[in-house]
């Protein structure tokens, strides 16, 4: 258990220690002041109570001056100067480094194979990054900061301690400083873990009596006679939530207790051991036993301080590991991908004995795919739900990696040409009707005959006329955007689509959700779209499949047929059988 918690404590260490390499990396004028400025201000402390020994020593000669007093409210001005100084830098610091952490973590996110991204792993691990940057990361640079602070001020009455000049006194000092602190550290940190335990526990608690309440939950759970199983565990879990916060309480406590009595031992050894040497030493005066006794007293305080940010920061390093984790992936080497990047020419796609399979399986999705696209050609990749088919259109984009097998575009082993895909469910981007059709070719300057020509193709001049413009925004994000229909935002995708002049269109499963009659208008509709360009039809259904220049049935991830409707019909194969199963929508 020992070794466990030591192996956590060296990683929370690390994380800590990576992402203030990586702070002060990305900002490090401003870094770098927000955390000396507090070191400094708590040095400043050692100065205040010589200062004040100075004082307490002219006070008793009875030869009081000004300077003292002077220089003690100086220090004071300088340290209350430096707290508004630190919280300045300390916002300014945190506002960059969140534009930086957020920027890494877009040109990641943006940059990493389609492997990786598609990854439930690495989803979470950047899910959970994202959320760093954005919420937690201000409280852990506080936490930073503040932590810095305290320490030095600690350093502060070690260091007075060591000018009486007896070794002892600092060596207890240092011992009630580190001892007291070790205990207070390690009692925050188990309160906190109790803390988000019983969170945990709470949202349980709070489901269950809600439930507990609800009407028509009663309703069934009287039925089947089974609201004592519900109220068995509300009370257990409630039972269990008082005993943990009254044994975190008691833990608190006698902790508590511990520290109280090394505090109260330290002082009373070093004032019974300063006033023993009170005549045999020019450096123990009244002065230096007052302050002293006075910064002891305080150094409790300050030690709870220091553990409330501390324990703070240790938990939350433990969040640390997944933004440090997802920013190395920057130092990869991705895969080229010149896809909507090249002017070369991408077709034909010549796709020769490919196999691909997952890095973390060892079962193949997709085996012996051999398969020609020619420039304006009509393509239907038909099979039912979970066949291969959105894997095996992520390998003709290159987004994937073939694990065995050849694919090329045109004569390059390397995606390139352009490109436009049309998904299932299409982004609904909440910008200007303008602003939606460009980002299909975000670099070529704005074509508003183009937009205009596109828009009469997808049968969106109604809404352009309706809209009275194209800088009109879209959604309901804002006050005076214009939402539309989820007819009008398919459209809007395949506008997108065609802006981009590419030499080939991917439509994935675009009309999953629409009646199977009103599916054949749309395909005729696509069809007629996409005359000059060659085009990519997925879909579990077939009913418009008779349309298009070549069917590939995939199958348990293979080409199990290839052909046009009719000859697929007369072979009797799996696509016939699916085709006379899907019939009947169709009447």
């Amino acid at each position: 258990m020992a070794e466990k918690g030591e192996i956590l404590l060296r990683r929370y260490l690390k994380n800590i220690l990576t992402i203030l390499a990586r702070m002060i990396g990305k900002s490090p004028v401003i870094s770098i002041i927000t955390i000396i400025v507090p070191i400094i201000s708590g040095l400043l402390t050692f100065y205040s109570y010589s200062v004040q020994v100075h004082i307490i020593n002219a006070v008793a000669a009875g030869a009081i001056t000004f300077l003292p007093i002077l220089w003690f409210v100086l220090i004071h001005g300088v340290q209350a100067c430096s707290l508004s100084i630190t919280n300045i830098m300390k916002s300014r610091m945190n506002a960059e480094l969140t534009l930086a952490f957020q920027s890494e973590l877009i040109d990641i996110a943006n940059q990493v194979d389609f492997e990786d991204f598609d990854d439930e792993e690495f989803g979470n691990k950047l899910q959970r990054a994202n959320t760093i940057v954005g919420e937690d990361l201000e409280g852990i640079t506080g936490f930073l900061v503040s932590s810095v602070g305290n320490i030095s001020g600690l350093i502060s009455i070690i260091w007075l301690s060591a000018t009486s000049g007896y070794f002892l006194v600092t060596l207890v000092v240092g011992l009630m400083i580190v001892s007291t602190l070790s205990f207070r550290m390690f009692t925050e940190i188990k309160v906190r873990r109790t803390g988000r335990e019983l969170t945990f526990d709470g949202r349980m608690g709070d489901y269950l009596a809600v439930t507990l309440e609800d009407p028509n939950a009663i309703r069934e759970m009287r039925i089947y006679n089974s609201i004592f199983y519900f109220t068995d565990l509300w009370a257990k879990l409630m039972k269990k939530q008082h005993d943990k916060r009254y044994s975190a309480r008691k833990f608190e406590i006698k902790t508590g207790m511990i520290v109280a009595m090394v505090q109260t031992s330290a002082i009373f050894i070093v004032l019974v051991y300063l006033l023993s040497k009170m005549g045999e030493s020019n450096t123990v005066t009244v002065g230096t036993i007052s302050v002293l006794f006075l910064a002891l007293l305080t150094c409790g305080g300050k030690i709870m301080s220091l553990t409330w940010p501390l324990s703070k920061l240790y938990i939350s390093s433990s969040k640390l590991y997944d933004l440090n984790e997802v920013l190395t992936y920057k130092n990869r080497d991705f895969r080229k991908n010149n896809i909507n990047n090249s002017s070369e020419a991408m077709l034909p796609i010549t796709v020769s004995n490919v196999y691909f399979k997952y890095a973390k399986s060892s079962k193949y999705v997709l085996s012996n795919i051999n398969m020609v696209i020619k420039p304006g050609e009509k393509i239907a990749i038909v099979g039912e739900n979970g066949a291969g088919k959105s894997t095996l259109i992520k390998l003709l984009l290159g987004q994937y990696t073939a694990s065995s097998g050849s694919i090329y575009w045109k004569d390059s082993p390397e995606p390139q040409g352009k490109v436009s895909v049309v998904y299932q469910h299409s982004i609904k981007f909440e910008l200007t009707l303008r602003e939606n059709i460009l980002l299909g070719d975000a670099k070529s300057s704005p074509d508003d005959v183009k937009i205009l020509s596109i828009l009469e193709k997808c049968e969106l001049m109604d809404l352009f006329y309706e809209l009275g413009g194209l800088d009109v925004r879209l959604g309901q994000m804002l006050e005076g955007s214009r939402q539309l229909s989820g007819g009008q935002w398919q459209k809007l995708a395949i506008a997108r689509a065609l802006y981009n002049d590419a030499d080939l269109i991917v439509f994935d499963e675009p009309t999953s959700a629409i009646d199977p009659n009103a599916e054949m208008q749309i395909y005729t509709q696509l069809l007629d779209i996409c005359q000059d360009k060659a085009a990519i039809f997925i879909s579990h259904r077939l009913g418009w499949a008779k349309n298009v220049d070549k069917i590939y049935v995939i199958d348990n991830g293979s080409i199990a047929e290839v052909g046009q409707h009719q000859d697929l019909i007369n072979n009797k194969g799996i696509y016939a059988d699916m085709y006379a199963l899907q019939s009947s929508w169709y009447n």
